[in-house]
């Protein structure tokens, strides 16, 4: 349960996704979409994002293996909480309040692309131009640890080496502006959810 918890919350902030749920912001520059993953490195497997409202409603989930170990993970992003399970694991979760609404009304106001360049700028990296990722025209942000592109607002790719942890998170397959079905951001009736410290 603690290692799905941990990637699903590594994922959130990875991803930029989950964001703000205040109606003024929009995290995505599209409605609605899944995005397909694919994780190498000290974890592989894949994983997939819905979201709808722009980004107000997202729900992650993760299928992935680290040292012969399974494990799955489902991260909701609901008014100002987040919630994390393992569906293998029904009988409890984790929720907590969404740090990154105060974080990105106050470091920019509201901008979503102003407040992602400053998070990764607080890890030495910069933005450099632009890539393409599965026809995408990406903005890149990159530095020593790795090299982040980002799509209206979605992470396509992430690319992490630091000490002896490797992380390569790369998008699939992209279906923008497609109806996704409400019932990824309803929460499972049978699971209680435990209150973790905010960051």
């Amino acid at each position: 349960m603690k290692k799905s918890i941990s990637l699903g919350v590594y994922l959130v902030f990875m991803l930029t996704a989950a964001c703000a749920q205040e109606q003024a912001l929009k995290p995505y520059g599209i409605k609605s979409g899944i995005i397909e993953y694919a994780c190498s490195g000290d974890k592989t497997g894949t994983g997939t994002l819905y979201f709808d409202d722009y980004g107000m409603k997202s729900a992650i989930y993760m299928k992935t293996v680290s040292e012969g170990e399974e494990s799955t993970s489902w991260v909701l992003t609901s008014g100002n909480y987040q919630y994390m399970w393992d569906p293998d694991q029904p009988e409890e979760g984790m929720k907590m309040k969404n740090p990154l609404i105060s974080w990105i009304q106050e470091a920019s106001k509201g901008d979503i692309e102003s407040f992602t360049e400053q998070t990764y700028s607080k890890m030495s990296m910069v933005k450099s131009g632009t890539e393409l990722c599965l026809g995408k025209e990406c903005t890149v942000i990159k530095g020593k640890p790795g090299k982040v592109l980002i799509w209206n607002g979605i992470m396509m790719l992430s690319d992490f080496r630091m000490g002896t942890y490797v992380s390569h998170q790369e998008a699939t397959a992209v279906k923008p502006n497609v109806p996704v079905d409400a019932k990824y951001f309803i929460l499972p009736k049978n699971i209680v959810f435990s209150e973790m410290p905010e960051f």
